[in-house]
């Protein structure tokens, strides 16, 4: 009787289904297989050099892999081949060396995935994971019971029944930041059983599954003892890996919303200018206690409110790449025409100094702010000193007749000019026809708009603004100031739809920098200038305390105003999109992430 061939060890592979390469295409099915989507791959031992695999059974569940192309089965295998799974199952090969030379080698190839609250399986390469946007609850009914959480997945594991490698495995959860770095794990994740599909379950398949795994923005999410076994910090752009013994498995990467009534959501861009205002020039900053730690102060702020708009699958960039100034307030540069009713002139004479130069102009009966705007434009190019004149207009308040008209008066290398009153004498002597010179004077409070002229703003923030505006709509100046007058408000924001010169600003306090996770100030006035709203839900419908744009929410736990709905990532990306009028958001594709 002839005697069985010697039997190797087992080896266990994952299905390599995710997609490392960011190609949008199945590692599996790649050849050639690109380096960055060789991690999966599990070398051949080197005593196979040589031999003819032949596969005895489930030969299509795995594939042998040579310097990154597929090679067939029943060829001699070269040095440094490797075997990478296809579909879970069983494989049975025989290593063939000559008649008289055989081994037996079973290949278990493990599924790994994940699976959504409908019971819908993820495909890692065309669908991601996302930020979790409900507030914690428990999870309810085993490990194959439907749940109503978006975000939400479960981890799915499918084993060969008659493995010997001591499955289900023993996994790890582990995220990774947008660089590839550790960001925070899940260690040894409870597995249960569950029913397999009817065709897994025919092949031999055992099938396990986690509870339901929250993607967290931060540390608040991540420790409510209600979830706290379940949650793991993550970030858009990053992703999430599976892991078996430290061997990393398979990954999805995480973005935006995973459904919505436009379909996925994806990475999306915003560009910011941030500053931090000076008390007065060359003074102590608006916050901390020197310029290095405004700006460190600053990029946190900037980090949380991206890691919020992170649940619409918007980011900032990292924050230590972004430009934070520290700048001193400005001189007084800007003269307003028609400030505020925007009446028509009746007749009289404009005298103030720019530089200490004398501009002086008459008023005619009827002309608009407009038409007396560009006049003082023009009157101060003539002055000889090669002053520049922007001119802004702004859009009609409430009130008024008609809107103001601003002018900006700058130096040849793009300083800022000083412009003040002649003497004694009025600005303006025409009766209707009001000029005022705007300045910032941080000792009472920046004068903030209020319901009458929240489209245009008030004169000294249209100074301050205006004096940092780098003329590109599509950017979003976000300016931190000492203090707005009057006490009651921490932060504001001027948004497109107002049709002003004024517009994708946000202004904060540093009150509204101590709120931190109780008000996050930073994170819902930038969400009125991404959904280009002024109001606020519960201004026209029921209040919830949860949602980031609540207007009156102060708590700092996981019930606080943090969360925000399909519908308004919606909004942002049909009012800021890359397809809006005034495209604040551009898309991000997600590129190969480093992983070991």
């Amino acid at each position: 009787m002839n005697a069985l061939p010697p039997r190797a060890p087992p080896i266990v592979i994952v299905a390599d289904r995710d997609d490392d390469d960011a190609d949008g295409k199945p590692a599996s099915e790649q050849d050639p297989l690109p380096l960055a989507a060789r991690v999966d791959l599990v070398p051949l031992d080197k005593r196979f050099d040589g031999a003819e695999l032949r596969p005895a059974a489930g030969g299509e569940r795995a594939r042998l892999v040579v310097a990154g192309r597929a090679f067939p089965w029943g060829k001699a295998v070269p040095h440094g081949a490797a075997i990478q799974g296809v579909a879970p199952g069983t494989v049975k090969l025989v290593a063939v060396r000559g008649a008289a030379s055989q081994e037996q080698l079973t290949v278990d190839v493990v599924g790994i995935g994940m699976r959504d609250g409908a019971a819908h399986d993820i495909d890692l390469v065309r669908e991601h994971g996302s930020l979790e946007r409900t507030p914690p609850e428990r999870a309810e009914g085993g490990a194959d019971a439907r749940y109503a959480d978006p975000d939400a997945l479960r981890v799915t594991v499918a084993v060969p029944a008659d493995t010997s490698a001591g499955l289900p495995l023993p996994l790890t959860i582990e995220s990774l930041a947008t660089n590839g770095l550790h960001l925070d794990e899940l260690a040894r994740v409870p597995l249960d059983p569950v029913a397999c599909a009817p065709a897994a379950a025919a092949t031999g398949i055992r099938c396990f599954a986690s509870a339901p795994i929250r993607f967290v923005v931060d540390e608040v999410d991540r420790r409510h003892p209600a979830v706290d076994a379940r949650s793991v910090r993550a970030e858009v752009g990053g992703g999430v890996v599976l892991r078996w013994a430290g061997k990393k498995m398979q990954m999805v990467r995480v973005s935006g919303p995973r459904t919505s009534s436009i379909g996925p959501i994806g990475r999306l861009r915003a560009t910011l200018r941030p500053m931090v205002v000076r008390i007065v020039p060359g003074g102590a900053p608006a916050i901390g206690t020197h310029d290095p730690g405004a700006v460190a102060q600053l990029r946190n702020e900037l980090s949380l409110a991206s890691a919020i708009w992170g649940q619409c699958g918007v980011t900032f960039g990292p924050a230590a790449s972004l430009d934070v100034k520290v700048v001193d307030p400005p001189p007084p540069h800007l003269v307003a025409f028609g400030d505020d009713l925007g009446l028509p002139a009746t007749g009289g004479e404009i005298r103030m100094r720019v530089e200490g130069k004398l501009v002086q102009m008459a008023t005619w009966p009827g002309s608009t702010t407009d038409r007396i705007a560009h006049d003082f434009a023009q009157a101060v190019t003539h002055l000889g000193a090669g002053f520049v004149a922007v001119v802004s207009p702004n859009v009609r308040i409430a009130p008024g007749a008609s809107g103001s008209v601003d002018v900006s008066v700058r130096k040849r290398d793009g300083t800022l000019a000083t412009v003040e009153p002649f003497e004694s004498a009025p600005l303006s002597t025409d009766p209707t026809m009001n000029v005022r010179i705007g300045s910032v004077d941080f000792s009472d409070g920046l004068q903030h708009f209020g319901d009458m002229d929240s489209m245009a703003g008030t004169i000294e923030e249209r100074a301050l603004v205006k004096a940092y505006d780098d003329g590109d709509p599509t950017t979003i100046e976000i300016i931190v100031i000492p203090g707005f007058a009057g006490g009651g408000r921490i932060g504001e924001s001027f948004i497109a739809s107002d049709f002003s010169s004024v517009r994708n600003v946000v202004l904060f306090d540093r009150a509204g920098v101590r709120a931190r996770r109780s008000s996050l100030t930073l994170a819902h006035e930038l969400g009125h200038v991404f959904m280009n709203v002024p109001g606020h839900p519960d201004d026209y419908g029921i209040d919830t305390p949860t949602l980031l744009m609540d207007s009156d929410a102060s708590d700092a736990s996981p019930f606080g105003p943090r969360r925000l709905t399909t519908e308004e990532c919606v909004r942002v990306v049909r009012e800021a999109g890359p397809r809006a009028r005034v495209p604040l958001l551009t898309p991000w594709p997600l590129g190969p992430l480093p992983v070991h």
